[in-house]
C-alpha cells in the first residue's frame, strides 16, 4: 500500500529537528530516492512511512530551531 507524505510538513519536521534528507534516509534505513520521493509529493510506501515516523520519534526538535522555522501553512482540505 502506499501513503502521501506532506512535503511541506516533512520539511519542516526534519528542519526543526537539524537533520537533512540524507540523514533521514540512512536512519530510516531507506533509499535517498524513497526519502526524495516524499519529499516531492509522490507516494512512499506505508512501511517507509512508518520508518520515518519511527525516525521522528525518536529525534524530537530542538526548541531553538522550532521558534526560528515557522511551520508551513496549513493546507486546504
Amino acid at each position: 500500500m502506499s501513503v502521501l507524505l506532506d512535503p511541506d510538513l516533512l520539511r519542516y519536521e526534519l528542519a526543526i529537528r537539524g537533520i537533512s534528507a540524507f540523514v533521514l534516509a540512512k536512519l530510516a534505513h531507506l533509499s535517498p530516492a524513497t526519502v526524495s520521493a516524499a519529499l516531492a509529493g509522490r507516494p512512499i510506501a506505508e512501511a517507509s512511512a512508518l520508518q520515518i515516523d519511527k525516525v521522528l520519534r525518536a529525534h524530537p526538535p530542538i526548541e531553538f530551531l522550532k521558534r526560528l522555522i515557522p511551520p508551513p501553512p496549513p493546507r486546504p482540505a
